[in-house]
């Protein structure tokens, strides 16, 4: 199997982990794919939630548990209604950021590991320039 093959086959996996874990909000799938994409997930789930925190300061985000409404009647009893539900453009996009977040650390492994894996290709000295025997 080719090394592309490989590499193309794990960042589908972290992704498609990432993608179900925040499409279902299973914890445990979000984080198996941060550990798949370790080490550079390290810098990739902070980043999450400081762009989590940016997106929640946008009006209309989050609106507060404390809004709504609420009532009683003599003899009926009472009845509230909250509105603090996320919005749901908010919820859609910081899924979306979070699975950009593992992908793009999973893929930066890649780069990296492809970039360590070419400095440790030996050299041939007759190539490298040098007159033969120097």
């Amino acid at each position: 199997m080719s090394t592309t093959v490989v590499r193309t086959a794990y960042v589908l996996t972290v992704s498609v982990i990432a993608t179900f874990g925040f499409a279902t909000g299973s914890t445990a799938a979000i984080l198996t794919s941060a550990a798949l994409a370790l080490p550079t997930s390290i810098v990739a789930v902070p980043g999450y939630y400081l762009a989590y925190g940016l997106l929640a300061l946008l009006p209309g985000a989050n609106p507060s548990s404390g809004s709504g409404s609420g009532g009683c009647s003599p003899g009926a009893g009472c009845h509230e209604s909250t509105s603090g539900d996320l919005a749901p453009w908010f919820s859609v996009t910081t899924d979306l950021v979070g699975v950009l977040a593992l992908t793009a650390a999973a893929l930066l492994n890649v780069l990296l590991l492809r970039k360590v894996a070419h400095r440790r290709t030996p050299v041939d000295d007759d190539f490298a320039g040098t007159p033969h025997g120097w």
